[in-house]
């Protein structure tokens, strides 16, 4: 009986890698035959060159071997082992609260930890550090030890940072966590988690490189890689995104969410209300909003500076997730609640550009059947 409670516990985490098998199995057969110029390349962004915005990641993985198949290998059962450590710490937060359908809904939801089954480009993305940081001060924040918890958690959002300009808004959701669950008003707290992001900023911008100098560093990242056999990864892909600095982010982005893609970004904002819609039926969920809001209102210049709305949804949500399963709960009708049995199969999101509109008759079975043949790929 104790081994059954046992394993019952663990049901996220194991039902979460179960789910994911065929996702890391295609990652590394993906690694074996060279990388992927997104989702390998962003990995290998180093700062041998000169200081760039996302390369302390590249800088750790290339220092350590220049055989490429044991640097992809390296990647892979790192960036897997991540998830892992991220499947765990979810279920060691779903356990601090008593926990209802609603929390299994919003765990297996589209926007959440679906989100890369169903877009593999999504997945191994550099965003999984964020999840990593506020998973982890999350998960213990009913720990008798949580000032080490908060400066284990401040190490991580700093690697993150320093990783990926992304994970730098992951702040709020930090703030949040350390204001209403460890019930925290030291200065010192905010300070220390500040503090990276203040660094990786002060560093951008008096170290910042001209558009000359970036395509310096890029040339010869990209000679470095060729020279181990990776060229393939300078392909269209992370190295070119490389070299755009803050302004060009901005006009290029603008350009091409609003003159020549618009009617597919305004689909992403019908996503992101079927993303949210879950919380309606949760009658506390008017106590959080102003957190909600404030988490929202933070993550609006990363939908202005950049074009992976289906990510950003993600991000969002991955966050609203983890403060949902920390904050007591209570159904405002509890049957409604089954309607949202098949909200894993009502929508998809892309993670950028030109999301998949199903909305014929049988869009319910394609996603169904999608996820089925994923399980069934196991067998």
């Amino acid at each position: 009986m104790k081994i059954y409670q046992k394993i019952l516990n663990q049901k996220i985490f194991l039902t979460l890698t179960f789910l994911y098998i065929p996702l890391f199995r295609y990652y590394v057969d993906l690694n074996n035959q060279g990388g992927h110029t997104f989702m390998t390349a962003d990995w290998l962004v180093n700062y041998k060159f000169g200081f760039v915005k996302r390369g302390l990641t590249g800088t750790f993985f290339m220092s350590l071997s220049e055989d490429k198949d044991i640097l992809l290998d390296t990647i892979s059962f790192t960036l897997i082992f991540i998830y892992l450590i991220i499947f765990y710490l979810l279920n060691k937060t779903y356990l601090l609260q008593k926990q209802n359908l609603l929390s299994l809904i919003l765990i297996f939801s589209p926007a959440t930890f679906l989100f890369p089954i169903y877009d593999s480009q999504g997945a191994f993305r550099k965003e999984i550090l964020g999840f990593l940081c506020i998973l982890f001060l999350s998960s213990f924040s009913n720990s008798p030890k949580k000032e080490i918890i908060k400066y284990i958690s401040a190490l991580i959002f700093l690697i993150a940072v320093f990783s990926h300009s992304v994970n730098a808004f992951f702040i709020s959701t930090i703030f949040v966590i350390l204001y209403k669950f460890y019930e925290s008003r030291k200065v010192f707290d905010y300070f220390l988690f500040s503090f990276p992001l203040f660094l990786y900023l002060s560093m951008y911008f008096f170290l910042s490189s001209s558009e000359q100098e970036l395509y310096y560093i890029r040339d010869n990242i990209c000679l470095e890689l060729s020279a181990i056999g990776l060229q393939n990864l300078c392909g269209y892909g992370t190295f070119d995104f490389l070299v755009w600095d803050i302004n060009a982010n901005y006009l290029i982005v603008q350009n091409y969410i609003i003159n020549e893609n618009r009617s597919q970004y305004i689909f992403y904002v019908i996503l992101f209300i079927f993303a949210i819609t879950p919380y309606l039926n949760e009658k506390y969920i008017y106590k959080n909003l102003k957190y909600y809001l404030f988490i929202s209102i933070t993550f609006v210049p990363l939908f202005v500076y950049a074009y992976d709305w289906g990510r950003w949804i993600y991000i969002m949500s991955m966050c609203y997730l983890v403060i949902f399963l920390l904050s007591e709960k209570k159904l405002s009708n509890r049957y409604l609640i089954y309607l949202f049995l098949i909200y894993p199969f009502i929508f998809r999101i892309e993670h950028c550009c030109k999301p998949l509109v199903h909305f014929e008759g049988n869009f319910l079975i394609k996603n169904f059947n999608y996820l089925l043949r994923n399980i069934l790929s196991l067998i």
